[in-house]
């Protein structure tokens, strides 16, 4: 089984990517161990951060499963079905409209329910991920969001919802996310949400979520529009 190194941008989706190809194709066939976290770092040149998301993302579409002190493993066959449904679901453009419109329907509620619940661990926790991405910015690295998403649904401490965003989030189609909103403006569109959690009010805090999933809908349909994706009447 061979992998090729990964480039240094969105390396865990680059991991997971390899991995769920892997898995398509049988060279990683149900109920085989994956390699440790220790071996795929080394084999992608990267660090341990980065191999820990792309694993989390494949249990969270439910291709792999963890065995307590054994490791992670690829679900047998009986079991996988459902994953690589989800797979093919994240590698369609097409759904990405559809995705949208789940998060718009889900995340603004769990925003407001969020500010009620918020503890200030929480807060301080989406604090130093909006630190991370801003570090990653200022060095020229592109660094997917999810995480201020995710925060702000483990600020609700419902852990119906962190499952549902957890399997959520990984969906954003892997070509989508290429074409980022430019990093100053996404990392203000995050910041007022962060903001907006702290303040308590629950009813700013559904409005800034709602503007902000809006105007990320607005920013890829207009990218995918340039790149004659409007072509296809599913995009109109």
């Amino acid at each position: 089984m061979s992998f090729s190194q990964v480039k240094p941008t969105n390396l865990s989706h680059q991991i997971s990517d390899q991995l769920v190809e892997a898995i398509k194709q049988d060279k990683l066939t149900p109920g085989q161990k994956l390699p440790s976290e220790r071996e795929l770092m080394e084999t992608f040149k990267v660090g341990r951060s980065s191999v820990r998301e792309a694993l989390h993302s494949l249990v969270a579409l439910k291709l792999v499963e963890v065995r307590a002190g054994k490791g992670y493993y690829v679900r047998e066959e009986d079991r996988i079905s459902h994953g690589k449904d989800l797979v093919q679901f994240t590698i369609s453009e097409k759904d990405f409209l559809n995705i949208m419109e789940a998060r718009e329907a889900l995340e603004p509620q769990i925003a407001r329910l969020a500010t009620q619940r918020a503890l200030p661990e929480d807060l301080q926790r989406l604090e130093q991920t909006y630190v991370d991405i801003q570090q990653a910015v200022t060095q020229g690295r592109y660094q997917y969001t999810e995480g201020i998403h995710l925060g702000i649904t483990k600020a609700t401490h419902n852990p119906v919802f962190i499952r549902l965003m957890e399997t959520l989030l990984p969906l954003f189609p892997d070509k989508m996310r290429g074409r980022t909103i430019p990093p100053e403006e996404e990392l203000q569109m995050h910041r007022k949400l962060i903001d907006g959690l702290s303040t308590g009010d629950g009813e700013l805090m559904e409005r800034l979520m709602l503007e902000h999933l809006k105007a990320t809908r607005t920013f890829y349909m207009d990218a995918l529009r340039e790149e004659s994706y409007s072509e296809n009447p599913d995009w109109r």
